[in-house]
């Protein structure tokens, strides 16, 4: 069952989806693929673009959502690997979507679970407006199992599943926006953007220390896999991005 005590990646079976979620929820479980603490943590409470977590040996910490979120065109998390879900007692709250429906029972998927596999259920439990091909609607299920048998569904719902994390942006952005944090790969400096102003080549930023004036074509420069070219995207910032966003839907 994905979320044993084993500080070791090897062991366990791990999720059942092996793509990187789309959204991040409480109770996900995540391996860094690098860093000198690379262990096992699983995911709290949402602070804006943070992330609380617990790692295995007792110490807490937070993640940048963008980060977290981030994956590959294979569907891999570049940061880090998702290996399921912490078991809960009760089980989590999901969303489900019927893909066949007879007189006595209905074939739904489970998204988070494994959205290529059909689950019978009995009609019953489902709420009328659920029952008909198509219906998408949420239940509970233990999203730790690693089969059918164990997901013990129930408390079906015709509204959809709340407290998900929004979807993921841009492994590097294409717009800067204040409150960006970026490390340089030429020395492993660290930069968060004070200011950002469209008609200058270049942005102010807190290096820890002191302000220093970034050019911004190296900043948003990218390299061939869609990472940073000369800074890594460490996250935050997504608020001013939407703003900014929005005002040049606007202005268009």
């Amino acid at each position: 069952m994905a979320g044993g005590h084993s500080l070791n990646i090897k062991q366990g079976p791990g999720p059942r989806r092996r793509h990187h979620p789309e959204r991040i929820r409480s109770g996900q479980q995540f391996f860094p693929r690098s860093g000198g603490s690379r262990q096992r943590f699983t995911v709290g409470r949402f602070d804006g673009e943070w992330v609380s977590v617990d790692r295995e040996d007792g110490r807490k910490g937070r993640v940048s959502l963008g980060r977290l979120l981030a994956s590959d065109a294979e569907g891999n998390g570049i940061h880090f690997r998702f290996h399921g879900f912490k078991r809960l007692p009760r089980g989590y709250r999901t969303n489900f979507e019927v893909v066949s429906a007879v007189a006595s029972s209905c074939r739904i998927v489970l998204p988070e679970w494994d959205p290529a596999v059909e689950i019978e259920v009995p009609l019953a439990p489902f709420p009328v407006t659920t029952r008909f091909l198509g219906a998408q609607g949420s239940c509970r299920a233990d999203l730790s199992s690693t089969s059918i048998g164990g997901l013990e569904l129930h408390g079906f719902s015709p509204a959809k599943t709340k407290g998900l994390s929004r979807t993921a942006d841009p492994a590097h952005p294409h717009l800067l926006a204040v409150g960006q944090e970026y490390r340089r790969r030429s020395d492993g400096r660290r930069f968060r953007l004070l200011s950002v102003d469209p008609a200058l080549p270049t942005v102010s930023s807190w290096s820890g220390r002191r302000v220093v004036h970034l050019d911004v074509s190296r900043l948003l420069a990218t390299a061939p896999g869609a990472g940073g070219l000369h800074y890594a995207y460490l996250g935050g910032g997504v608020t001013d991005t939407r703003r900014r966003r929005s005002a040049a839907r606007i202005r268009a």
